[in-house]
């Protein structure tokens, strides 16, 4: 576990990083885990792209808060889970970056953390062969680029998604507390959705309860549910005032809960004498952006 643990160390140096990732056919996406195994994510995703570089693969390993690269042809993902006797399971699906359609899944598991590395050399070995050939199939399928000096039309490889994106914000427990964050991210929706080229439509977060949220999208015509519960609010006055927060998330499209976790915030900072809306605005943006990759990766009509 001595590669994998150092690997994790960086990650969680790391973890931060803002920029956006060079371009690569194929996008790595950190491995989604449970809270004790979350750190070993991105080294177990940074360990498959070494040996897929190594064989000459254009990889580019794509952090918690970055976006999937245009130039992606394929998109790798998957869990470690923790399972009976310790045993550590890690699980891999290539994906087409064109329409996110599953093409391949492979699994290794280790008897535990101890072999971890093991697991994920073995599930690196029997990737790369699979990724190579798809590569290939993706290459043949997708559209040639236009000759120099020419206009070339492309039709389009599949429908467009909806535009519309249902978005509810609430709060479990009705503390007084929670009412800033409650009004910085209901203000955060719009601007957000529209980067993405949605348009929001407020709705009641009892319309997405776990009988109710995929009638509700289908019912719609959107393509996306996404509630937002507020579990946890915690600012702190001081000379340089700081907040953290802890959020129930639930993405769901037409056909099922595609995302269901609690999203915690690091601790955000603000400036000497920031106005307590702000520093939640700031809060609401850190939730938004810790959001985006699970949107890209499981949510096709976000895309």
């Amino acid at each position: 576990m001595l590669r994998l643990a150092a690997l994790a160390v960086i990650a969680l140096w790391t973890a931060t990083a803002r920029a956006e990732p060079a371009g690569g056919e194929v996008a790595l996406l950190p491995l989604d885990a449970d809270r004790s195994l979350e750190i070993y994510g991105q080294p177990v995703a940074s360990e498959i792209a070494r040996v897929l570089v190594a064989a000459k693969v254009a990889v580019v390993v794509v952090g918690p808060k970055m976006a999937v690269p245009d130039g992606a042809l394929l998109i790798v993902d998957g869990t470690i889970t923790l399972g009976k006797a310790s045993a550590v399971t890690i699980a891999l699906r290539v994906r087409s970056a064109l329409d996110g359609q599953v093409l391949k899944s492979l699994s290794a598991t280790a008897p535990g953390l101890a072999k971890i590395d093991g697991a994920a050399a073995d599930l690196s070995a029997r990737a790369l062969p699979l990724v190579q050939d798809l590569l290939v199939t993706v290459r043949k399928a997708s559209p040639a680029p236009p000759e120099h000096g020419s206009v070339r039309v492309i039709p389009p490889v599949r429908a467009a998604p909806s535009p519309v994106v249902l978005v509810a914000v609430a709060e479990r427990t009705h503390d007084a507390a929670h009412a800033p964050l409650v009004a910085a991210l209901s203000a955060a929706i719009e601007p957000w959705a529209h980067a993405a080229q949605r348009e929001p439509r407020i709705i009641d977060a009892a319309q997405l309860d776990a009988k109710r949220a995929v009638p509700t999208v289908r019912a719609s015509g959107a393509g996306l549910a996404v509630g937002f519960w507020i579990l946890d609010y915690a600012p702190e006055a001081g000379a340089l005032p700081m907040a953290r927060a802890r959020v129930r998330v639930q993405i769901t499209d037409a056909a099922t809960v595609v995302f269901d976790r609690v999203v915690v915030t690091d601790t955000v900072l603000g400036d000497k004498g920031l106005a307590p809306a702000e520093l939640a605005a700031r809060v609401a943006r850190e939730i938004l952006a810790i959001l985006r990759p699970h949107l890209l990766r499981g949510a096709a009509a976000w895309r």
